[in-house]
């Protein structure tokens, strides 16, 4: 009598199939998951250029300049910040730039006043988060939503 090694086809193709019912249970789950991803790493990179910013205009006393949806490479007194791969900052679309004095406050750069506090809202594909600008140059995460 012959030992049998291996699988049959009607075994392998059974297997195949349910990997498939898998797959495609998860792959929106995936995407989802990769959405939000890219929207942290976005939110992410906004908070550490305005830390980065507020810190170097105290460290040097000078004001610092914040330009956002601007791909430049950072100097010394200018600090760039846009969005990678998909999703858009969706407010405010008036504030071209944002100016931290030398004592870490926000000066308006339109009427050369005060700042008023402002959120900034990040959308990736339906879901979005708000980082919250103070005047005093405190920055805080808002709760996730969706756009």
């Amino acid at each position: 009598m012959r030992i049998k090694k291996g699988f049959t086809l009607i075994e392998l193709m059974v297997t195949v199939s349910i990997l498939v019912i898998i797959v495609m249970l998860a792959a929106p789950s995936f995407t989802n998951l990769l959405v939000k991803q890219n929207l942290n790493s976005n939110i992410r990179a906004l908070l550490a250029t305005f830390s980065d910013a507020r810190s170097q205009s105290i460290l040097l006393r000078k004001d610092v300049t914040v330009i956002l949806n601007n791909t430049n490479k950072n100097t010394e007194i200018n600090y760039y910040w846009s969005m990678e791969g998909r999703g858009s900052l969706v407010a405010p679309t008036t504030i071209p730039s944002i100016v931290f004095q030398s004592d870490g406050t926000l000066k308006n750069t339109t009427k050369n006043t005060k700042f008023t506090d402002t959120n900034f809202i990040i959308c990736s594909m339906n879901f979005s988060k708000t980082v919250t600008l103070t005047r005093v140059g405190t920055i805080t995460l808002g709760a996730e939503g969706s756009c």
